[in-house]
């Protein structure tokens, strides 16, 4: 798989588009600058929100091809940025952006030759949406099983009807609200069971074990989901998954042998001189503890870095290593072959030897 580019440039708004009452899609124009980016990976977006800079992360649901990209977003109690880009989207004119991240990607490979199962609820039908109409053409019907309270808060409910309509896709939906009646065949009311889920799998995918399978969406669904994958013997080779969160993982344990490292950090300084800012490319020296991650390393050394989520989730705290071995602990955000360029998440990596020189960008 070929890596896109980091782009970090500012984008502007083309249009909002009001997708349910709590969900838009913002749509943004690149003024023709390349913007490549693969079905399924996303981009993280910067806000300042009440004098607080804010970085969070919102999967692609345009597809690569698509003259302007898009994400949609969706209003969170208690989020930060989701309630304010809902109810603020449409006063900003340029926006700050980095993309694009994120290895849970539909290679074209495996679309163009595998049964494509797409499992998710809520928002987490973003990633999948781009994925589904990037597949568009291809011979095989992919499955998609959607867990949303109605159809009036389903996101992308008319384009998802089109395209069952049209025989593009195999849709079935659960709706868990009170309310909701339904005689259509692909509908259940209430909340999807594993008997059901493994059923309707069963029913509609021939070879179970030539599909590969693709789950986002909340924790608790995602979890039922591969449940249900698991219980039908399916390969954890084929199956693909994206958390809206970190994933909740032991921490882990930083092999040390109690010795501070040097480094050598390349970066780049702003100063101000005559009130005109120069930019100045630097090499310091940093000092890392035992058990240190090379961010905290910089940051307490007071070298200028992007972070966000510090988890190895988000993908903000990219850098190159250039020489010298690392420990590289969690990673949720880098495809190999970024890895396999030398690409590290800052926050996530220990220094395993003298030798190491770290680029910023």
């Amino acid at each position: 798989m070929v890596r896109s580019p980091f782009f970090a440039i500012p984008k502007h708004l083309l249009k909002i588009v009001k997708e349910t009452v709590d969900a838009i899609t913002i749509y943004f124009d690149t003024k023709q600058q390349a913007f490549r980016y693969l079905p399924g990976q996303y981009l993280n977006i910067k806000c300042l929100i009440n004098g607080e800079q804010v970085i969070r992360s919102y999967s692609l649901s345009s597809k690569p091809s698509d003259q302007f990209p898009s994400v949609t977003v969706k209003r969170v109690v208690g989020g930060k940025m989701s309630n304010y880009l809902v109810d603020h989207a449409t006063y900003i004119s340029i926006w700050d952006i980095e993309a694009p991240f994120g290895n849970f990607v539909l290679e074209k490979q495996i679309a163009e030759h595998s049964p494509i199962v797409l499992l998710t609820g809520g928002s987490g039908i973003s990633p999948l949406f781009s994925m589904l109409k990037s597949m568009e053409g291809n011979a095989k019907i992919p499955l998609l099983i959607y867990s949303n309270k109605s159809p009036e808060e389903t996101i992308f409910w008319d384009e998802l009807e089109t395209l069952q309509a049209d025989g593009k896709l195999n849709s079935h939906y659960s709706f868990t609200s009170d309310a909701f009646v339904s005689s259509k065949i692909n509908h259940v009311a209430g909340r999807f069971s594993l008997i059901m889920l493994r059923s309707i799998i069963r029913k509609q995918i021939a070879i179970l074990e030539e599909a590969h399978y693709y789950i986002c969406g909340p924790a608790g669904l995602m979890d039922l989901y591969q449940q249900a994958l698991l219980g039908l013997n399916i390969p954890q080779r084929q199956i693909h998954t994206e958390y809206f969160g970190p994933v909740q993982e032991e921490n882990p344990v930083i092999e040390s042998d109690g010795i501070s490292k040097d480094i050598i950090v390349n970066h780049y300084e702003d100063h101000y001189i005559q009130d005109e800012m120069q930019t100045y490319e630097c090499t310091s020296l940093v000092e890392v503890k035992a058990g240190q991650s090379l961010l905290d390393a910089m940051q307490e050394h007071h070298i200028k870095v992007r972070s966000s989520c510090k988890n190895g989730t988000c993908g903000v705290c990219w850098a190159v290593k250039k020489d010298g071995e690392v420990r590289m602990v969690n990673n949720h955000a880098l495809t190999e072959q970024d890895v396999s360029e030398g690409i590290i998440l800052l926050c996530q990596s220990y220094p395993v030897d003298r030798e190491v020189t770290i680029n910023l960008s």
